[in-house]
């Protein structure tokens, strides 16, 4: 994490240099994220709530995934650029050095539009809170911490197991961008309204559903819709933890078939 810091913040002093693009970057990764506070605003102002779910509770799950989103988006970023990294043969350069290729991978570079993310996500999470009827202890703080870490460890996990492919196809970059736009669009509803197919693919081939809907479920009680147990709800940021260990696996097993660009 130290090392982590020290590349971060190297990565924006040197980017500060040029101060118009980032300020740029930084207004385009809050843009990017506004439509969910746009979402956010029209459900308070508009509609009762969702499948059952009050308006907090729906701002709630938009929150944590918003919120999970950034904050992977600042640590592991480098798994997007998996296929980039491949084909420009950068990864030779990583196995050179004594330092794991895969945390390489994730310090060769910073997004600075995340910086954007991070503070609409700190907005979106205030008004959801706000909105939220709910005695908070103790606990369920603790578990709102752990569940925004499931979030990021589950991203970390899909962009990571994609990644490991990404080591020997750089086509695999459009299943990353068709995965991240997947998560972005349905990680921010009650995932039981959808049809039963999109549900079940949800909860197994990309399994979003153990991001921040189940989560969300377990700290407001909305489990009796859910179509597993409320003790895997709670659980769900364990699942994420245990998906993004086996990536890490996949991507050290297709790292050790890696073969160089120039044969």
């Amino acid at each position: 994490m130290r090392l982590t810091a020290r590349f971060v913040r190297l990565s924006v002093v040197a980017q500060w240099e040029y101060r118009a693009d980032f300020v740029t970057a930084v207004a385009i990764g809050a843009i990017w994220q506004t439509s969910v506070v746009v979402f956010a605003t029209v459900l308070i102002t508009r509609f009762p709530g969702m499948g059952g779910w009050t308006q907090g509770d729906v701002m709630l799950i938009a929150a944590l995934r918003m919120t999970g989103h950034a904050l992977a988006a600042a640590l592991f970023m480098g798994a997007r650029r998996v296929p980039d990294l491949t084909a420009d043969g950068r990864v030779d350069g990583f196995l050179l050095r004594p330092v794991p290729v895969y945390r390489q991978m994730m310090l060769s570079y910073f997004h600075i539009p995340t910086i954007g993310d991070i503070a609409v996500a700190v907005v979106l999470f205030a008004v959801a809170l706000h909105h939220l009827e709910m005695t908070w202890t103790a606990a369920k703080v603790a578990y709102l911490v752990v569940a925004v870490l499931g979030v990021v460890l589950l991203e970390a996990a899909v962009q990571t197991f994609l990644g490991g492919f990404g080591l020997r196809s750089p086509a695999v970059g459009e299943w990353q961008d068709w995965a991240e736009e997947l998560m972005s669009t349905f990680g921010n509803y009650p995932l039981h309204i959808l049809p039963s197919l999109a549900v079940g693919v949800f909860f197994s081939l990309l399994p979003i559903a153990f991001g921040a809907y189940l989560p969300a479920a377990a700290l407001t009680g909305q489990t009796a819709q859910l179509p597993v147990p409320a003790w895997l709800a709670l659980a769900s940021p364990a699942v994420s933890t245990g998906l993004y260990l086996l990536s890490r696996w996949w991507f050290a097993v297709q790292l050790r078939r890696y073969e160089s660009v120039g044969g």
